[in-house]
């Protein structure tokens, strides 16, 4: 793969993750709101999350179409890295670095959101009783 597609796929990655710190910055003002009881704030906070999340959509698409946009072989080595194998070269180091800060962004963004989900909805929760 060319220094291009790695520097395109790890600016991808960077957006991505640019979009999760706004969700996640808008969850924990929802948490605080809910902690105030505040529902008016909750249901604009909530508004407001949409945007981000349908960003985030978009842009769940332009990464995929440049994936398989790159050979085959590169394909499996871009799946390699995101198993966490080891870089090769400074290309992949960066790509890797912000492709595992996102994971890990969106990791802790999928648990707030859980605990969230869980104080909003109660039994009718998206995740459900196991909190899966």
């Amino acid at each position: 793969m060319t220094k291009g597609d790695w520097l395109d796929l790890t600016v991808l990655e960077r957006k991505k993750y640019n979009y999760l710190s706004e969700v996640m910055d808008l969850s924990q003002q929802m948490g605080e709101a809910l902690d105030r009881n505040d529902q008016v704030s909750v249901r604009m906070l909530l508004s407001l999350r949409q945007d981000p999340i349908l960003q985030l959509e978009e842009l769940k698409r332009s990464i995929q179409m440049k994936q398989e946009s790159i050979p085959a072989e590169d394909r499996k080595r871009l799946a390699e890295l995101l198993a966490e194998a080891a870089p090769e070269n400074e290309a992949e180091e960066r790509y890797a670095r912000q492709a595992g800060a996102a994971r890990r962004l969106l990791e802790r963004v999928i648990e707030v959101d859980r605990r969230l989900n869980r104080r909003l909805a109660g039994d009718a929760s998206f995740y459900g009783k196991d909190g899966r």
